[in-house]
């Protein structure tokens, strides 16, 4: 694990702790709005353009939702490394990931120089 103080990683853990309970009743929430999967929003067979309006906001609700799904996997895949004793690792190069991006951005499995070669 990298070398952070315990109080540091304790911050890092409850605000990932934090973030998790977030995404998930965000996911809960997310769910609730999409008409597909609504039956009180079933439209009449009348109505014009609903099939088309409930294509796009399923659309886009599923769009949302695989997202917050992939930054959820990214929270808890800290969290057990948190736990594992392994967090702060690259996962590319196998080096310390720097105390100060991890701060920023706990979810970070790369370091500064492996992320940098990944967007090229």
């Amino acid at each position: 694990m990298l070398n952070l103080p315990r109080e540091t990683i304790n911050k890092i853990r409850a605000s990932l702790m934090k973030q998790q309970k977030s995404v998930e009743s965000q996911l809960k929430e997310i769910e609730k709005d999409d008409p597909v999967t609504r039956i009180d929003l079933a439209p009449e067979a009348s109505e014009s353009g609903t099939d088309s309006w409930m294509a796009e906001v399923h659309g886009r609700i599923t769009t949302i939702k695989d997202d917050l799904t992939l930054f959820l996997g990214r929270i808890r895949s800290s969290l057990s490394k948190i736990n594992k004793g392994t967090y702060g690792k690259c996962e590319k190069c196998g080096k310390q990931i720097e105390k100060d991006r991890l701060k920023a951005l706990p979810t970070a499995n790369l370091c500064l120089s492996c992320s940098k070669k990944s967007k090229k």
